[in-house]
């Protein structure tokens, strides 16, 4: 329900409350109090946002008339206020029984109760006037005066505006401005127009000053804005065309201008002003649609609404200045109140693109630690890491991120160095050139998959920001590919409970300043089916956009700054940055300048226009660095030498006095002032844009940048370093000055030596944390520095330089570099052993491209020169014979004897068991078991008779699968692969544990269950990740999917776990581990039972990763590893063959297989134990044909069961189900009828019982046969039933839909 009341009513009620208030005020603070003005501005501010609310009503009834305004006559008394006092009972009756003294609660119910408010028109006099000459143009006039009279009324208390109430007696009498003074009513005056007609009031009105108009309506409290609004409404014909009213339209959004923004256009405030300084702020201007698309994006991990668990990624591309930085920023920190953490990495030319990103980090933990209320999440953060990274991880993680050292004190702690390693014997035994690029670059990308899962989660979202990406390298952008893209098998694997999915990507770049491998990138993240892309590209702001930013840095409507805006656009083409800089200028030329008179800002437009701005904001920015002082520029230079920031520690450094220090800071605070440099809330100095910087940079001479990187080099030197003995990021920030100013041509050469053990430390603690390239940097610094190899005191320094650099080269996959620094070392060291690091790296690189037979003839010429000879042409004989005497040496000795026992400290001995396993590693690919025996052995007894070490563990693992191998003596092979884990452990080993667990894992079949070392293998997968063992790091992802498939592990899982290891080892470029990963993958989808029409079809998405096109199908493989003598995987294609043929039941292919798996055995290996169980189970079954061969197959049957009969001691969790499934079948062969029934059910129970889902459906499936073979077929089709159920839990679907067809009938 509402009630209606004039207008000129209501005012006065608002008049009234507020004059009450007043003198509230006054009763309570007395007339002279400073408070008492205080709340007499409150209470008049107040009165004024109600009817600034109440103008805009009026207007937009103006608007929604269906009457001709331009015949109207339109005042005061022709509007009416509408009350809503719906469900107000009290209201109503006040308004219809209207008191005459209301009391102030009454009144502001009334006030705040309009709902809207209704023009009556009353017809003009004299209208056709208007129309006289048909000019609609003076129509327009007298309706946006009136308008402006009525406004100044409903601001003014009621009062009508000055210039209509002078008192004229002619319009054209030619009276004096003192003879027509104003006549301002006072409060109680007689309503009512004037006698004076409207050319006259138009005359005197051009006559009168504006600004006396103003000051009166100022008098009123009427904000700044509004009076321009109601003085060009009521000076119409008098205003500038280009700002004017034009229509009552306008009115109305200046008005909804105003109210929108309250604090820049109504309350008045001078200090954005007083300083002459333009304050930009941090509102982001326009963009509209390219903030919905960049804020879905956050949506979408905000609710966690990516059904295919696809990653966010957002590239946001524009030009230099086009605001892409401050885009996602405003955005971003819009979301921090719902918890969105924040971290921005900012590349720069002047800094390693990797440490960009460790510093982002570092920075972010400094914050929460700092934070007392973000403990519980930073528990959080640390407990996920420690649930899901060894501790050799963490320790690498804290390596990389200093700052969290401090949150893991007991794993530093327990993770001691190896004691022999080189620090006590001179052997390098870090396996990181082991490694490989690809495989260190893994390493890295898991330990920040690992972080960023332990950052966010569903409470706490990620936004990770990679800003200006033309500046990062290919390792940075590999870094985000690999958190992008790769769900590899430590993703699959993994069962940690947080989801990166929770992380919003972020990458900014110019558009300009692209290149082919960052576009490369970009693509492969649009075809990625894990990446959601979204792609934003910011251009120059829009008129009205670009109108909005400079209305509100002024504080005026956007009406007003319209012509200035008008010139801006067109000379900056709407680039924000440009914007910025150009006003910045015209501010410093004084041709836009604050009024202390106007209290506002003007300008004069035509110097506007002609103001020039250079043909790039390069020019003008250059222009604008010519005027600095000379002090100013110079500390500009200086700062641009620098990374992003400075801060005060690092300008202690650098200017030691007091005195220096405070110059320098006030040059840069004068920067400040210029808009060039921006000053933090950590008081650390950063450039506004990075334009700035490059410019400050690139106006210097090579020589002056030089000079300056030197000074800043030397400086941290003398002041930096005696702060800490530890090379932390300031010492990186030294290497990185000295060589720059090098590259400069500025040195100094009496400190070469210095400078190149700088970069020699530098680079070691690079590869430490897996940054290569960066390694490599400081590598060939450090030598260049030597200028030439040298000997005596700094002969050392050569060598681990030269030693280093060739490392560094073979991990970049430089192999020609390698090979050079190589030359120089062979050829400048003193004696063989020096030579050694580099024979190690030589080797190694020799592996990796497949020269096994080279790198075995240099390790045989090596351990001759060590004194060593071993032979790798060894019979059977010879090899038993070895093994036997190495078990006597042993007897007797307990693992305890080993670990407490003496260590071996000879240096030559180290190096000689060194080479001796790394034969052992070349060897074992090459099929070469005997051999493998033979120098494992010499291992052990070395280690028996001179002392154990790290490498010893490897030689007591190997001789332990000899000694089972020969003797078939099980608990000596378990026994000292267990000891070799302990004594790796004792000596805290680190880089050895891994590779000694999978040995372990391997052989913990015979008396471990199957499924219990799931769990195992995938902690030894990321602890060999995280050490970098590439060739162990296959043969547990082979082994990993081998005892998933044949332990019945579901199948879709296995399936999906061994598709990520599929993509892993291609992204190492592993060709070798692809084979049987590939074979693997086929077995089990064949048993998944695939969707496509052929096996072309079905091999095709895995053969094009060999990247071999004579390689195209499962014979393929074959054929490939039979051409090249890969006797190993030859055997692996075989017992694949065997497995879907014994699982589809053709016995007699089956039988072919498991005849020529056995033709290629030379070590035992896991498949053994089922290439027995199906031959057995083949054997009994063609027994039963009654042929020529019954007698003999039913031999090979009751072998495979006497084998079994014997394994089941070890574990009858593993065999004994396998067992009584065979004594089932000989049973059956036997006639034995009522016993096969008891084993086979005995079989299905011990299945069951043991969680072998698949076996306990073979079980079935075969008594389901005994039965059909002995007319029960009631019992055969509840077996059969029963058989289907397990294999559809196994994920075998093809083998139940064969039973289906088979037993349809």
């Amino acid at each position: 329900m509402t009630t209606r009341i004039s207008l000129n009513q209501w005012l006065s009620f608002l008049t009234l409350l507020e004059r009450r208030k007043n003198e509230a005020c006054r009763e309570q603070n007395g007339d002279t109090n400073n408070n008492f003005v205080k709340k007499k501005e409150a209470v008049q501010l107040e009165y004024i946002e109600t009817a600034v609310s109440v103008a805009l009503l009026l207007v937009q009834s103006l608007i929604g008339s269906t009457s001709p305004l331009d015949a109207l006559q339109i005042t005061i008394d022709n509007f009416t206020v509408v009350i809503d006092d719906t469900d107000d009972a009290k209201l109503l009756l006040l308004l219809l029984n209207l008191e005459e003294n209301p009391d102030n609660e009454n009144l502001q119910r009334i006030i705040e109760s309009v709902s809207h408010l209704e023009f009556t028109p009353s017809i003009l006099q004299n209208d056709s006037s208007a129309h006289a000459g048909g000019e609609r143009q003076q129509s327009d006039n007298h309706l946006l005066r009136e308008v402006g009279t009525v406004l100044h009324q409903l601001f003014c208390r009621a009062m009508k505006p000055p210039i209509v109430s002078i008192d004229v007696s002619s319009p054209d009498d030619g009276d004096s401005d003192e003879d027509h003074k104003d006549v301002i009513e006072q409060p109680g005056a007689k309503k009512g127009r004037t006698k004076h007609s409207l050319r006259v009031a138009q005359k005197m009105l051009r006559k009168a000053s504006i600004s006396n108009f103003d000051e009166h309506l100022l008098s009123y409290g009427v904000p700044r804005n509004l009076c321009r609004l109601i003085v060009d409404l009521i000076r119409w014909e008098g205003g500038n065309e280009e700002t004017k009213f034009r229509s009552i339209e306008e009115v109305a959004e200046e008005l909804i201008q105003i109210i929108s923004k309250p604090d820049l256009l109504l309350y008045d405030s001078e200090a954005a002003g007083n300083k002459g300084q333009l304050s930009f702020g941090s509102t982001l201007y326009g963009r509209q649609n390219e903030a919905a698309s960049f804020l879905r994006a956050v949506t979408l991990v905000s609710l966690g609404t990516m059904e295919t668990h696809s990653k966010q990624l957002i590239l946001v591309e524009g030009l230099p200045g086009e605001g892409k930085t401050h885009f996602v920023e405003s955005l971003i920190r819009s979301s921090s109140e719902f918890g969105w953490i924040y971290i921005h990495a900012k590349f720069d030319p002047q800094s390693q693109p990797l440490s960009v990103v460790t510093s982002a980090f570092n920075r972010f933990f400094v914050n929460i630690l700092a934070n007392r209320s973000e403990q519980e999440y930073l528990a959080n953060v640390v407990s996920s890491l420690q649930r899901n990274l060894p501790s050799s991880a963490i320790v690498s993680l804290c390596d990389l991120l200093p700052t969290i050292r401090i949150l893991f004190p007991s794993v530093l702690r327990r993770v001691v160095s190896d004691e022999d390693l080189s620090s006590q014997s001179g052997v390098v035994v870090d396996d990181e050139f082991a490694s490989g690029s690809q495989m260190s670059r893994r390493r890295l990308h898991f330990l920040f998959q690992k972080l960023i899962n332990a950052v966010c989660s569903d409470q706490r979202h990620l936004a990770l920001f990679f800003d200006d990406l033309q500046w990062a390298d290919d390792r940075c952008m590999e870094l985000l590919s690999a958190l992008m893209i790769e769900r590899d098998h430590l993703q699959e694997l993994d069962d940690d409970d947080n989801d990166d999915t929770h992380c919003l990507f972020v990458g900014s770049f110019r558009s300009n300043e692209t290149n082919d491998n960052l576009l490369s990138h970009f693509d492969n993240f649009e075809q990625s089916a894990s990446v959601d892309v979204t792609k934003i590209e910011l251009g120059g702001l829009t008129k009205v956009e670009s109108n909005n930013m400079i209305s509100e840095v002024l504080r005026i409507p956007t009406r007003l700054t319209s012509p200035l805006n008008e010139v801006v656009q067109r000379k900056t083409t709407g680039n924000p940055f440009h914007i910025i800089t150009f006003m910045h200028s015209l501010v410093k030329d004084s041709i836009l300048s604050y009024s202390l008179s106007d209290h506002r800002w003007v300008w004069d437009i035509e110097a506007v226009k002609s103001t020039s701005i250079d043909k790039t904001v390069l020019d003008l920015l250059a222009r604008k660095f010519a005027l600095l002082p000379d002090n100013i520029m110079d500390a500009l230079k200086v700062l641009s030498c620098l990374g992003p920031k400075v801060d005060d520690a690092l300008m202690k450094f650098l200017y030691t006095s007091p005195e220096s220090r405070n110059e320098f800071i006030a040059c840069l605070d004068s920067a400040v002032g210029e808009n060039i440099l921006e000053k933090n809330e950590d008081t650390a100095y950063s450039f506004v844009h990075d334009m700035l910087k490059q410019l400050a940079y690139a106006i210097m001479s090579e020589e002056e940048k030089g000079k300056n990187h030197f000074w800043i080099g030397m400086q941290l030197i003398a002041h930096a370093n005696a702060e800490t003995d530890e090379f932390n990021a300031t010492n990186f920030s030294i290497v990185d000055q000295i060589n720059a100013a090098k590259s400069y041509g500025v040195t100094e050469e009496a400190l070469h030596i210095k400078f190149a053990e700088l970069n020699l430390k530098a680079g070691k603690i690079s590869i430490d944390v897996s940054d290569f390239q960066c390694a490599f940097s400081y590598m060939k610094a450090g030598v260049s520095f030597l200028k030439g190899w040298q000997n005596g005191q700094y002969y050392d320094l050569s060598l681990q330089l030269h030693e280093s650099a060739a490392l560094v080269s073979y991990i970049n996959t430089d192999i020609g570099l390698m090979q050079s620094y190589l030359k120089i070392l062979f050829e400048n060291a003193m004696c063989f052993e020096d030579r050694l690091h580099g024979y190690l790296v030589m080797i190694q690189s020799m592996i990796s491209v497949q020269k096994q037979g080279d790198a075995m003839r240099k390790i045989m010429f090596i351990l001759e020169e060590l004194g060593e000879s071993i032979s790798i042409d060894v019979n059977h004989k010879d090899a038993y014979e070895e093994v036997a005497s190495t078990k006597s040496l042993l007897d007797g000795r307990s693992v305890e004897d080993v670990i407490n026992g003496k260590r071996m400290t000879d240096k030559k001995l180290r190096w000689t068991l060194k080479f001796l396993t790394l034969l052992c590693h070349v060897l074992y690919p090459a099929s070469k078991p005997q051999a493998l025996c033979m120098t494992a052995c010499r291992v052990v007894k070395l280690s028996v008779e001179h002392g154990f070490c790290s490498d010893s563990a490897e030689g007591l693992q190997i001789y332990g699968f000899g000694v089972w191998n020969f003797s078939n003596d099980v608990e000596e092979c378990l026994k000292w692969n267990r000891g070799a884990k302990r004594l790796v452990e004792s000596l805290g080993a680190k880089h050895m544990i891994p590779r000694v667990t999978m040995n372990l894992n391997t052989a913990s079949y015979w008396n471990e269950p199957l499924q219990a070392k799931i769990e195992s293998l995938k902690e030894t997968h990321r602890e060999l990740v995280m050490v970098g063992d590439k060739d162990n790091l296959l043969l547990n992802g082979v082994h990993f999917v081998r005892r998933s498939l044949l332990c019945g592990r579901n199948l879709l899982t296995a399936e999906r776990e061994c598709a990520a290891l599929l993509n892993e080892i291609h992204q190492l470029r592993q060709m070798n581990g692809l084979l049987p990963m590939i074979s693997n993958h086929l077995s089990i989808l064949k048993l998944i039972g695939s969707n496509y029409d052929s096996e072309q079809q079905l091999n095709e998405p895995l053969f094009h990763l060999l990247g071999n096109s004579e390689i195209k199908c499962q014979d393929g493989l074959l054929q490939h590893a039979l051409s090249n003598g890969l006797t190993g995987f030859v055997q692996h294609c075989y017992f694949d063959r065997l497995l879907h043929a014994f699982w589809s039941k053709n016995y007699e292919e089956a039988a072919h297989y498991a005849e020529k798996y056995s033709e290629c055995h030379q070590f035992r290996h896991f498949p053994d134990m089922f290439q027995t169980f199906y031959l057995g189970i083949t054997a009994f079954h063609l027994a039963r044909l009654e042929d020529s061969k019954t007698r003999e197959w039913h031999d090979v049957g009751k072998k495979a069961l006497s084998k079994y009969q014997t394994w089941v001691k070890y574990s009858d969790w593993n065999w004994e189900n396998k067992m009584l499934l065979l004594e089932a079948e000989s049973h059956v062969c036997e006639g034995e009828l009522e016993m096969a029934k008891s084993k086979f059910r005995a079989s299905i129970d011990s299945a069951q019982r043991h969680r072998f889902i698949h076996e306990e459906g073979l079980a079935s499936e075969l008594f389901g046969m005994f039965y059909d073979e002995n007319g029960n077929k009631e019992e055969a089709i509840q077996q059969y039933s029963h058989a289907r159920s397990c294999y559809q839990k196994w994920g075998a679907f093809a083998l139940a839909d064969r039973l289906y067809k088979s037993t349809a009938n």
